[in-house]
């Protein structure tokens, strides 16, 4: 009896010592990247941002949307990640903007199973994804931080288990949707990476998203346009409206909006207004100034309609987040639940324009 327990002891202590294995993330498969880039982590690279603002140029090595696509039989995951500063946002959970998010594939959907807790003095962060898992092959889907740039990542698994691509992953990259925007699409104030609405929308349709929000800085420059008409797309959004102002939104909206149109004639362009600013219920300038941008962009979508474009598609603002004034963090930036909502508002358009899309080709 003493050998027994003597041996169960000893097998504690070695399961206790065991090391993971890693393998560098960029091994797998990467999704939600406009185009490819040098390095892997960053949304646009130096040369795709070279024409831009240093504003744009920055948050573009926000890894907000990216994520990755493995498979493994381990019981458990552990990560290794290496960012490029450590941040504080006053709205933003330290999970969403320097942390991981991870989903497994569950009888057909992708259900969360566990996160990533970045530390709070050091760039290089290791931590438990998920532990004692049964041993059966699944699908995983790994987000990277909305706020941060991550400049490495491993994937560590139990030793003698496998971890690889996926031959075939449960997200159709055929399917493509590319959204460009403000703060809010990039996801200000997601508690954590899946969060934010392109995400929530990737894992509802199985398409996917490619998050092109940078925070204050959506302002619809011309070299974005121009960008935009080369990534490979089935549908474009422009969720931009929240950052520039009602002058900007006048001298740049129709000339970008036209050479997109004009560039892409079989993609649909899906033109979101800017949902109300719940301190605009009570602060009468607030409210003039969204209403003043919502109506100017209405006033370059009638005329881009009126020019013909038939491939121009419209959706208004007002039933975005709900209308109980629980959706924000400060009245601007949404919660898990306003993003819930705003993805619940677009996906049935979402789905019609994909459908057009396909019938186009």
């Amino acid at each position: 009896m003493r050998l027994f327990f003597l041996l169960l002891l000893c097998s504690a202590c070695a399961m206790a010592q065991e090391k993971p294995v890693y393998t560098d993330a960029r091994n797998f498969q990467f999704i939600g990247k406009g185009l490819p880039t040098d390095p892997m982590y960053v949304r646009l690279d130096t040369v795709q941002t070279k024409p831009m603002t240093d504003a744009v140029k920055y948050l573009s090595t926000h890894s907000a949307g990216i994520a990755v696509l493995f498979q493994t039989n381990s019981p458990y995951i552990r990560a290794r990640w290496q960012l490029a500063k450590r941040q504080f946002y006053a709205n933003i959970t330290p999970i969403a903007h320097s942390g991981l998010d991870l989903y497994c594939l569950n009888k057909g959907r992708w259900q969360w199973c566990g996160m990533g807790r970045p530390g709070d003095r050091d760039t290089l962060n290791d931590a438990p994804l998920v532990a004692n898992m049964d041993t059966a092959m699944k699908q995983f889907l790994l987000y990277l931080p909305i706020y941060n740039q991550v400049t490495s990542l491993e994937i560590g698994v139990a030793p003698g288990t496998t971890i690889a691509r996926i031959e075939k992953p449960a997200v159709d990259t055929a399917k493509r949707v590319v959204i460009y925007g403000s703060s809010i699409l990039q996801g200000a104030s997601a508690t954590r990476a899946g969060m934010a609405y392109p995400s929530i929308l990737q894992r509802k349709t199985g398409w996917e998203f490619i998050n092109l929000g940078f925070s204050g800085n959506g302002k619809m420059e011309f070299p974005v346009a121009e960008l935009l008409a080369t990534m490979p797309a089935k549908v474009f959004v422009l969720d931009c409206i929240p950052n520039p102002s009602a002058d900007e939104i006048r001298e740049r909206a129709y000339p970008f909006i036209k050479h997109l149109l004009t560039k892409r004639p079989g993609v649909p362009i899906l033109l979101v207004e800017t949902a109300p600013r719940e301190q605009g219920y009570f602060d009468l300038k607030v409210a003039q100034v969204v209403k003043e941008k919502n109506n100017v962009i209405r006033d370059v979508y009638i005329k881009l309609k009126g020019e013909g474009f038939k491939q121009l598609y419209y959706l208004p603002g007002k039933d975005l987040i709900g209308h109980d004034h629980e959706a924000t963090i400060d009245g601007t930036h949404l919660t898990d639940i306003g993003f819930m909502r705003q993805a619940e508002v677009m996906l049935p358009l979402l789905q019609q324009l994909m459908k057009k899309s396909a019938s186009a080709k």
